[in-house]
């Protein structure tokens, strides 16, 4: 049988699928407390109440244990946006997105983000697990706009996704005044999101 991440399985008794959440939710626990270095699988399996070989039964290395995570922040993608406008649109991602990359999943993709920048395999995996759904996302977004006849986003769906990436991390890293530095909540002010809106349906 094969396992998650395309290998072979070894022998004994099936994962529970009950254990996969609270294996990712203590990746992300940690990460956000410790940091990437300080991460171990050992500590993973602690954290989460399972042994180290139920851990490497689905999840072989911490790499593995990383992808997962990556994965996991990306499954907070919406479904397809349609308003009816460019600027709806745009106001919508902006509020959906927003939310999930707050509070913890926002620490950690800000951690992950330090760490790729000596880590070529964690950059791959961000890249194609975070930053190109929201990519598509927008690109579809303004390909239904040129079809309606409005212009489409203002810089490109390319250079969208990082800007408004950038702020969301930008916010959570560096609160507003007031803001609390491990915001729960929505990262972004109303200013925030009226200038990215600006910038990005100009």
């Amino acid at each position: 049988m094969e396992n998650d991440t395309g290998g072979k399985r070894t022998p004994g008794r099936p994962v529970d699928p009950r254990l996969g959440p609270a294996i990712l939710n203590a990746v992300l626990d940690l990460l956000a407390e410790d940091g990437y270095a300080q991460l171990t699988t050992a500590a993973v399996a602690r954290r989460a109440g399972v042994s180290t070989a139920t851990l490497y039964r689905r999840w072989s290395s911490k790499g593995e244990l990383i992808l997962a995570a990556a994965e996991q922040i990306a499954a907070a993608e919406t479904g397809d946006i349609d308003t009816g406008s460019l600027r709806g649109d745009v106001e919508t991602l902006l509020d959906s997105k927003q939310r999930p990359l707050s509070g913890r999943i926002g620490r950690t993709l800000l951690i992950l983000s330090g760490e790729s920048a000596h880590d070529a395999e964690l950059a791959g995996v961000l890249q194609d697990s975070v930053l190109e759904p929201m990519r598509q996302r927008l690109q579809t977004i303004t390909d239904r706009a040129a079809g309606r006849g409005e212009p489409g986003i203002a810089i490109g769906a390319d250079a969208a996704s990082r800007f408004i990436l950038g702020a969301i991390l930008a916010r959570v890293g560096f609160p507003a005044v007031g803001q609390s530095s491990t915001p729960d909540g929505p990262a972004l002010t109303d200013a925030d999101i009226a200038a990215l809106i600006r910038t990005l349906t100009v």
